[in-house]
């Protein structure tokens, strides 16, 4: 942030190279065998304003451009995490194919708001794979249920920590399976 901030020509020459090293390594990624790519910005959630689009947003579409160019079929997700609402209308400007979305948005909006434009993932809080129980199956079907209506892929809102349970994220894939 403190690059962007004081020199946003170097940010975004740096950016540049970086897209361009990052197509290529997702492009070798596909080469290998993955049958989807995620571009995953753990920090676009800190950026405001124009930041957003020029730091976070316009970074994950050149990638995404390269890798369409490449690939026409290769399913694109871009996680901009921490976007909130300004997820809204990010497939059409990434050109991804799936916004993931972390736990800061409910389904319900995201649904109404994100789904629209095309397939969703996640965004089931990571802390229910630690306390699971009642609300980890309540939680699951919540978003299984706003998510209905449209392309979604089951999915956490960020990673899962090293002290989740396995028995939790078995009892999270059996109520996914079950449906709402």
């Amino acid at each position: 942030k403190a690059l962007v901030k004081s020199n946003p020509r170097m940010m975004h020459r740096l950016l540049e190279t970086l897209a361009t090293a990052v197509a290529e390594y997702l492009t070798r990624q596909f080469a290998a065998g993955a049958d989807a790519i995620q571009i995953f910005d753990s920090w676009a959630g800190s950026l405001q304003g124009q930041d957003f689009h020029d730091f976070a947003v316009e970074p994950a579409r050149k990638i995404t451009a390269a890798l369409k160019a490449r690939h026409p079929g290769l399913p694109v997700i871009a996680f901009p995490r921490g976007a909130g609402e300004r997820y809204a209308g990010l497939h059409a400007t990434i050109g991804a194919d799936c916004i993931a979305l972390d736990d800061g948005v409910s389904a319900e909006w995201a649904a109404a708001n994100v789904q629209t434009g095309g397939c969703v993932q996640g965004n089931l809080a990571s802390h229910h794979m630690v306390t699971g129980g009642q609300a980890l199956i309540d939680e699951t079907r919540r978003i299984t249920r706003a998510f209905s209506k449209g392309p979604h892929i089951f999915n956490l809102g960020h990673g899962i920590t090293p002290d989740a349970d396995p028995e939790n994220v078995q009892l999270m894939i059996d109520t996914v399976r079950a449906g709402a």
